[in-house]
């Protein structure tokens, strides 16, 4: 029974070995000059790719620095609420920030 079970496994891998290289055949049956082409043309494509980068990174470097948000200063003001409901300490520091939409 044992030598059955190794024989099957032998013929298993056999046919596995066979699939995988009928399977694999497409890539063996470029020739070495073809590949090499290959080859030169994705070296060429990332000298491109590299070039580019480098071009963002120059036009990146030489952009300005994003300037500090302008609008009145009310650092220190009091605002007066009149007598509109308040929740928590009505003399509490408050932080305004101001969300805007380009679209």
């Amino acid at each position: 029974m044992e030598q059955r079970v190794s024989k099957d496994r032998r013929v298993t891998a056999a046919l596995g070995a066979c699939l995988f290289a009928l399977a694999s055949a497409p890539v063996w049956a470029q020739s070495d000059a073809e590949l090499k082409q290959e080859i030169e043309a994705l070296k060429q494509g990332q000298q491109q790719i590299r070039k580019e980068l480098s071009e963002i990174k120059t036009l990146l470097q030489k952009r300005p620095s994003a300037a500090a948000p302008s609008g009145p200063n009310v650092s220190g003001k009091v605002f007066n609420l009149g007598n509109k409901p308040v929740k928590g300490e009505p003399t509490a520091k408050l932080t305004l920030i101001e969300f805007l939409d380009y679209q």
